[in-house]
């Protein structure tokens, strides 16, 4: 019996030696996802008073900032990234660069209050490539599903690696857009800008999950016993879709406009846009698209009064 547990003792130990390994090998440095780590870069240079934008892809690939800091004179930062992360984990990640005075705009997807809420692969990017440890679980959210599809991912990079050493090459390939080095100065995602539109399916969100709502609040809350304003807007939508998902996207409005220290700035509607103004997602615009979606956002701002009592 004794040799029985040494033997499965060793068998977990090498298990658990592996995944250590697997985790263990970084992602090129291009990787889309460590641009996460340039964001807390700018955040961490940029001063106070500033307007952090925060929520996934679609405010990556959807925003001018540099056209919002022009009109309001007041620094942006954009550390929208990729909707997996997880809502909760986005804002817990950014939290320690915000100061009192700073206005904190979300553009949550739709999808962070149905499924996403607790984030998946992408998030452990953030937890062990970027050394966000701290990210890996709290009471406000969950551990990120798809553990196994970010190991699967990251053994098909150590057999690429070590194919590269046997032949003596280095794999520079990149997927179509996505690149660390897309992003300009403000977070803004640019290297798409000029390519063509890429066909895509189209998603379904699921029905509202309340807690995730009630745990977002507490965010909310939390933020604005720090002197941060925390101000809402919407992620850009495939009009084409609205149908299929007005009952979920009403909800969340009904229920977001009854906070009272959450000032929604934007309607649901406003950031429906024609199909041809996407890129390759329901979520991610094109040039076209980011135009019409940052003049509109800019429109919401002046009109949501915060500039009244913000000093520039």
């Amino acid at each position: 019996m004794k040799k029985f547990f040494i033997k499965i003792f060793i068998l977990f130990a090498l298990i658990f030696i592996g995944v250590g390994i697997i985790i263990a090998i970084p992602l090129p440095e291009y990787a889309y996802d460590l641009a996460i780590i340039d964001k807390h870069r700018i955040l961490a240079s940029t001063k106070s008073p500033k307007i952090v934008l925060a929520g996934g892809s679609n405010l990556a690939f959807g925003i001018d900032s540099a056209e919002i800091q022009n009109e309001f004179h007041i620094p942006v930062v954009n550390t929208g990234l990729h909707a997996g992360i997880g809502l909760g984990r986005m804002l817990d990640d950014i939290s320690p660069f915000l100061n009192s005075g700073d206005i904190l705009l979300i553009a949550p997807e739709y999808n962070h209050f149905t499924t996403f809420w607790n984030g998946y692969d992408t998030a452990y990017e953030l937890i062990f490539t970027a050394k966000q440890y701290r990210l890996l679980w709290s009471p406000f959210y969950g551990l990120p599903k798809g553990f196994s599809l970010y190991i699967l991912t990251h053994m098909k990079l150590g057999f690429s690696r070590l194919l590269d050493i046997i032949r003596k090459t280095t794999n520079t390939s990149n997927l179509l857009a996505y690149s660390r080095y897309g992003f300009n100065e403000y977070g803004d995602y640019i290297k798409h800008l000029n390519m063509e539109n890429v066909p895509f399916d189209q998603v379904s969100f699921g029905k509202l999950n309340k807690t995730y709502l009630k745990r977002f609040f507490k965010f909310v809350d939390n933020f604005t016993r720090r002197g941060i304003t925390v101000a809402l807007s919407y992620p850009s939508f495939d009009e084409q879709l609205f149908y299929d998902s007005t009952t979920l996207i009403q909800e969340l409005d009904t229920a977001f406009r009854m906070k009272e220290n959450l000032l929604v700035i934007s309607s649901p509607a406003d950031y429906f846009f024609p199909h041809d103004y996407f890129f390759d997602t329901v979520g991610h615009l094109n040039k076209e698209g980011r135009s019409v979606r940052t003049r509109q956002l800019i429109q919401d701002l002046q009109a949501s009064g915060l500039f009244n009592i913000q000093s520039p």
